[in-house]
């Protein structure tokens, strides 16, 4: 049952509740709704030591590993180490792996990326397709960041 689940969440493409913000997809509707309040800045989760707030009990949960000094998650050819496995990936395939063997090829252009964040950000760019929409009004951005300066300066959202 444990790696059903686990083969579902972590290998599986299924994503069948995509966030309307930032498309990103989720196996489960509650951890979409999780998701959704980063981008709605609701941050209901201070930390103890610092007082910096987030939106998610995983955001707060890496953050308190930082002061804590706690980081689990051991790069396999060099003595970094991460405290999640996100940030360990990322170094792994930008730092260890040449770049002619980054896993994400683009097929309009060829070009190659370590992770599929950043495959997909440039992949919006050929396609010209804007996921992050603007509840306020009809405005429309390839990427969380130009929606985020949409907020501030067209509707003094900070």
């Amino acid at each position: 049952m444990l790696l059903s689940r686990h083969f579902k969440q972590v290998h599986s493409n299924c994503r069948p509740y995509p966030c309307e913000i930032c498309g990103k997809g989720y196996l489960f509707k509650r951890d979409k709704d999780r998701h959704l309040t980063a981008h709605l800045k609701e941050k209901h989760y201070k930390c103890p030591k610092c007082g910096k707030r987030f939106a998610t009990p995983q955001g707060l949960r890496h953050h308190v590993k930082q002061h804590d000094g706690i980081r689990d998650f051991k790069c396999s050819e060099c003595d970094r180490a991460y405290t999640n496995r996100t940030s360990r990936d990322r170094h792994y395939s930008r730092r260890h792996l040449d770049p002619c063997n980054w896993p994400f090829e683009c097929v309009f252009c060829a070009r190659k990326f370590a992770t599929n964040d950043e495959f997909q950000r440039h992949l919006r760019s050929h396609v010209k397709e804007k996921p992050n929409f603007c509840t306020l009004c009809s405005s429309s951005f390839s990427n969380n960041a130009g929606l985020e300066a949409h907020l501030v300066c067209a509707h003094k959202f900070n």
